[in-house]
């Protein structure tokens, strides 16, 4: 068994808008073939943490309580689909803000280290759409995994999977 997955939100997740935020339900629409990976995900893994960029809250553009019913729909139909989220981190900084807390940086990695303290980052995973996900997650020395359109959530879990 792995350790933690740690997953980005939007294109990994949910299909990512272009230029634009996902601020309603009605706006966030699962990425195909991921609930379905979910119950495979906590077959094989520990705990599933996501970890997100927010800066639409900085922008004004949503708020939290938008993003925590977005985030509340999303854990609902995960765990309706069989599968489970134990904790979600999100930075609602501006990428200008100086010493902010947004990936490519490793404060939440670190704060979900503070909470979860017995985490084997050795045994860990990081899936992420964009290369600041990917550049966190090496910093902190987790194994981490590129998605795309292509190579989806479902494609990368079957693959480590298979490897292991």
């Amino acid at each position: 068994m792995f350790d933690t997955l740690f997953l980005d939100r939007d294109g990994v997740i949910n299909e990512k808008l272009e230029n634009r935020y996902v601020t309603c339900i009605k706006e966030f629409v699962f990425v195909d073939g991921v609930l379905e990976s979910f119950t495979n995900i906590n077959k094989y893994f520990k705990r599933v943490i996501i970890i997100t960029n927010q800066q639409g809250i900085g922008k004004k553009i949503m708020t939290v309580k938008q993003l925590d019913d977005v985030h509340n729909y999303m854990i609902s139909e995960i765990e309706n689909s069989g599968g489970k989220i134990n904790k979600i981190y999100f930075c609602s900084d501006l990428a200008s803000k100086e010493n902010n807390c947004r990936k490519p940086g490793t404060k939440m990695f670190e704060k979900a280290l503070e909470d979860f303290p017995k985490i084997d980052l050795k045994k860990s995973f990081m899936f992420g759409d964009s290369d600041s996900d990917i550049v966190a997650g090496e910093k902190m020395g987790i194994k981490s995994v590129k998605i795309d359109h292509k190579f989806n959530l479902k494609s990368a879990l079957k693959k480590i999977i298979n490897i292991h």
